[in-house]
């Protein structure tokens, strides 16, 4: 069962709070995988849906038949990437990387969750593996491979790109229901101590400087606050930024650029 010799393909699965990364060793592909089930379910203003905080935007896929290596580890606390139909169980644990095998002998889709206690969302972070036959894998890394190349086309554009405030506004709104709002919450309000609130914020309304660097890098004060530069991108982050700080009734009126992450990532 710990043997994980001769594999014939393999991913490395980093938990964060609160969701995975997977990178493919071979392949060259890799991305986030967050919970898809929308806020409105989750708050109680919606019907639940089939796959209830069982289902990603971007799901495993694998190709059937074949062993599976699973390299797990961790950004910030302790996770476990945990799988019941192909019996895996296996901590993710911060400064090590530990590894664990499957072979899925059949098609389909089957669903995980992390199962280690991991913080506030830590019932938000689901695990989907797509198990299709070769040929459709092989398809899918070909198109994940081209997304990979137009997004990065279309990141040195952005930085490169001056944009207005009504833009940066439109886009942080987005990021900000993706990434901010299940901390933050949808009114800014935060729930303090550990996620303070965005209303008239020593952050949000402070210092730009700091309210760039913070998000940028996180906070050693507060763990809770992540470190965004590994996740999003230089735009993604200048227009949340933006938004915060002219949203929730902030009339701050000053805005980021994302030349102005870009410099601050170097």
């Amino acid at each position: 069962m710990r043997d994980t010799s001769n594999a014939d393909m393999t991913i490395k699965a980093t938990g964060f709070q609160w969701k995975w990364r997977y990178d493919y060793l071979e392949d060259d592909v890799s991305f986030y995988s967050n919970l898809a089930t929308p806020r409105d379910q989750i708050q109680g203003s919606a019907a639940k849906g089939e796959h209830y905080l069982l289902e990603v935007d971007n799901p495993v896929v694998v190709p059937v038949g074949k062993r599976i290596r699973v390299l797990t580890t961790a950004n910030d606390v302790i996770h476990a990437w945990w799988v019941p139909a192909f019996g895996v169980k296996h901590d993710a644990i911060p400064g090590f990387v530990r590894d664990t095998w499957f072979r899925a002998e059949q098609t389909g889709t089957y669903r995980g969750q992390c199962a280690e206690l991991c913080g506030k969302e830590h019932g938000f972070m689901p695990i989907v593996v797509e198990v299709v036959s070769e040929d459709k894998y092989k398809e899918w890394v070909a198109q994940q491979k081209a997304k990979k190349a137009q997004s990065g086309a279309a990141a040195a554009a952005d930085v490169n790109k001056t944009y207005t405030m009504d833009e940066l506004k439109a886009q942080g709104e987005k990021v900000y229901a993706k990434t901010c709002v299940a901390c933050h919450q949808p009114n800014g309000q935060g729930m303090p101590p550990a996620f303070p609130s965005l209303v008239g914020g020593k952050i949000s309304t402070g210092p730009l400087a700091a309210h760039m660097d913070i998000v940028v890098n996180g906070s050693k004060k507060n763990p809770a606050m992540v470190a965004w530069k590994t996740q999003l991108s230089d735009l993604e982050i200048a227009s949340v930024i933006t938004y915060e700080r002219n949203s929730f009734g902030n009339k701050v009126g000053d805005m980021v650029q994302p030349k102005e992450i870009a410099a601050l990532r170097k």
